[in-house]
């Protein structure tokens, strides 16, 4: 599992070292680290890193380590990889439900509605969904369609 992590060490020569102990510790493999010396604030140092941990136990256990160490934790989350979609719906469509369709992290980015001369609406939705809830987001919004009446395209 990758975490973004971001720390604020001490301005002092060995910080980082001194850091980078308790998440070797915990098994955390760092993907990238981005240490941000030419702005420090208050004598600390901001530095971000992408570590991957096998479970977020184990960053919990590195937060708790750091913490006792007297490092500040600015930031400690799960990067959660996600996938862009377009569906293309046809007919009447409540956006409000759509944006409701009950899967967790799913974000709309954009749309784009067309009232064309029938009585069928277009709606092209763009979605930022986590890659691992893809089809279920996908069957919730065919659901959806079909409760409302709407013909619902997808990707293939």
């Amino acid at each position: 599992m990758k975490f973004d992590l971001t720390i604020a060490l001490a301005d002092r020569p060995g910080q980082l070292i001194r850091a980078l102990e308790p998440i070797a510790k915990n098994g955390g493999n760092i993907v990238s680290i981005i240490h941000e010396r030419e702005e420090p604030s208050a004598g600390l140092v901001p530095v971000s890193l992408v570590v991957d941990f096998p479970s977020a136990l184990n960053l919990r256990r590195t937060v708790d380590e750091l913490r006792r160490m007297g490092i500040g934790i600015i930031r400690a989350e799960e990067i959660i990889d996600t996938s862009r979609l377009t569906v293309i719906l046809i007919g009447k469509m409540d956006l409000k439900r759509l944006a409701n369709a009950g899967v967790e992290n799913i974000r709309i980015v954009g749309f784009e509605v067309s009232n064309p001369a029938s009585d069928d609406a277009c709606l092209r939705v763009e979605l930022e969904v986590p890659t691992a809830s893809v089809e279920e987001a996908l069957d919730a919004f065919k659901r959806i369609a079909e409760e409302e009446g709407a013909l619902l395209l997808s990707p293939i």
